[in-house]
């Protein structure tokens, strides 16, 4: 699976777990594990997509211009030396 399908499947997951949360809370029952699962796999898409962005060419100020937490740069050329050039398409 390229890096592409993995955000595409993390981004369905986290918009799912943010409603399965909601509706938790709703019904006033305990979320907190779901809530730091979130956390958890936010920060992991965020730095693949920073990873995804960054190989396709963009800047990291065109990528996040106004951003209060800056990533964690190491994480994100680990990310960058695991999938390799092949599986990013510049011109999409």
């Amino acid at each position: 699976m390229n890096l592409k399908e993995q955000l595409k499947a993390e981004a369905i997951k986290l918009r799912s777990q943010r409603l399965d949360i909601k509706k938790l809370q709703q019904n006033g029952k305990y979320a907190g594990h779901l809530q730091c699962s979130q956390i958890y796999l936010k920060s992991n898409y965020r730095h693949k997509h920073i990873a995804y962005s960054l190989m396709r060419g963009r800047t990291y100020e065109q990528i996040e211009p106004t951003c209060r937490n800056k990533p964690d740069m190491d994480r994100v050329k680990e990310i960058i030396n695991e999938y390799s050039e092949k599986d990013v398409c510049a011109s999409a």
